[in-house]
């Protein structure tokens, strides 16, 4: 992490809220991410677990949280790495307890090599035990099992119902940290934009997100970038990024950058060589119609579930006036497999934070805080054509906000900043 913005207080916050909401008697295990091995004695570029840094503010490996209650009283015990001269060479300065108190606010701050004394005491005080789990974190699991041997008379409980309620809403912290990965996307954008030629790569793109990114002090890309022309554009996922680009063809891009741990996540489609076709163009403005209209649905009360149904209705509708099929062929359509899911086959919305899919429920109803992307899109692969345009959205108490209407979406603005 290039940048940390973040106070020891808002750490502190976040886990006296937590702690609201446990039962009684519950010990919370909070794990770090596991080191990933590329190659060899290489390593992936380290990236903390999101609860892990939610809580404690921490981005180094091997780092555990114990919260729990006792006689009325909150505890919590960080537990760290004991600094050690040989790895600081090769990897550079770990942290002293002190540096660790300083980041998190947590003044019992000890070294790893206590830990297994000092969770098996209180595993038999508590009568519940409570673990995030890392994607592939096995020790998360050996933990979680070895303390519960130790005591038979402990149940484990799902910690993540909480995580999410607690995560969902942003603070204002969290807010002004996603509008600078957005304006660090927005830059890329700009940066990228005269590199879009026909004969010129796929991943030369790429390579000017990640340059912007780097240069304004970004953690990098908050995830896999998309750097889709012509049929690749159909390919949802695609990330190869190594085909030449043509004239006339269109380019979906689908990338944002990561700031201080918190992500941006945008779209946008370009015409190669700087104006739309006619037929280009009626599909990008179904699109952007449908996104304007899931915009203006995006309220407190109303859920992510709701809005994806509505939006795939009313592109169904485009679909028809795109020639895409007709209304004979709905009425006769298989309903377990509707015809609009061949051209539209996503949802609208995900949640959007320290995960660029973050935590929350689809089906709650949305509340003033949260922050979801709004990204309809068409892919016509019988004509090598795909669109998406995708904003990220601030739920607030009467509405939304657009934290992206600044970046252009609009065909004429599309063209006007290609032929710059």
């Amino acid at each position: 992490m290039r940048n940390q913005e973040l106070p020891y207080h808002f750490f502190t916050r976040n886990r006296k809220n937590l702690q609201k909401e446990l039962d009684p008697n519950t010990l919370v295990i909070v794990f770090s991410n596991p080191v990933s091995i590329r190659n060899g004695d290489q390593q992936y570029v380290y990236r903390q677990a999101s609860d892990m840094f939610y809580f404690s503010g921490i981005t180094q490996p091997e780092t555990v949280l114990v919260m729990y209650t006792t006689g009325g009283n909150w505890h919590e015990i960080l537990f760290i790495n004991r600094p050690d001269p040989k790895t600081a060479i090769w990897d550079g300065y770990q942290l002293s307890t002190s540096d660790a108190a300083d980041a998190s606010g947590i003044t019992d701050v000890r070294y790893t090599d206590t830990m297994k004394q000092t969770l098996e005491k209180l595993a038999k005080k508590n009568e519940k035990i409570a673990s995030t789990y890392p994607a592939h974190h096995q020790v998360a699991v050996q933990w979680t099992e070895y303390l519960m041997e130790r005591n038979k008379k402990i149940s484990q409980t799902s910690l993540q119902p909480i995580i999410s309620k607690l995560r969902v809403i942003k603070a204002p912290e969290e807010i002004a940290l996603i509008k600078k990965a957005i304006d660090i996307t927005r830059k890329a954008f700009e940066n990228l934009v005269p590199m879009i030629q026909s004969g010129a790569m796929e991943y030369e793109i790429e390579a000017e997100m990640i340059r912007t990114f780097i240069a304004n002090g970004s953690d990098g890309h908050a995830f896999d970038p998309i750097v889709a022309s012509g049929p690749n554009a159909c390919i949802l996922h695609y990330i190869n990024n190594k085909r030449k680009m043509k004239n006339k063809e269109l380019l979906l891009l689908d990338f944002g950058a990561e700031f201080n741990g918190y992500a941006a996540d945008m779209s946008r489609t370009l015409p190669i060589g700087g104006h739309f076709t006619t037929r280009q163009k009626e599909v990008y403005q179904a699109v952007l119609d449908a996104q304007k209209e899931a915009i203006n649905l995006i309220r407190p009360g109303i859920s992510i579930k709701d809005i994806n149904e509505q939006v795939r209705q009313y592109l169904e509708k485009k679909m028809v006036e795109l020639n895409l099929f007709t209304e004979q062929d709905i009425a006769q359509q298989n309903p377990e497999e509707p015809l609009n899911r061949k051209y539209f086959m996503h949802g609208t919305s995900h949640f959007m934070g320290i995960d660029v899919h973050d935590v929350g429920d689809t089906k709650e109803k949305l509340q003033p805080g949260m922050v979801l992307t709004c990204e309809p899109g068409l892919y016509i692969k019988e004509e090598s054509l795909g669109v998406r345009i995708e904003n990220d959205i601030l739920v607030t108490e009467n509405g939304n906000e657009d934290l992206m209407a600044h970046i252009p979406r609009e065909t004429e603005d599309i063209e006007k900043l290609l032929s710059q």
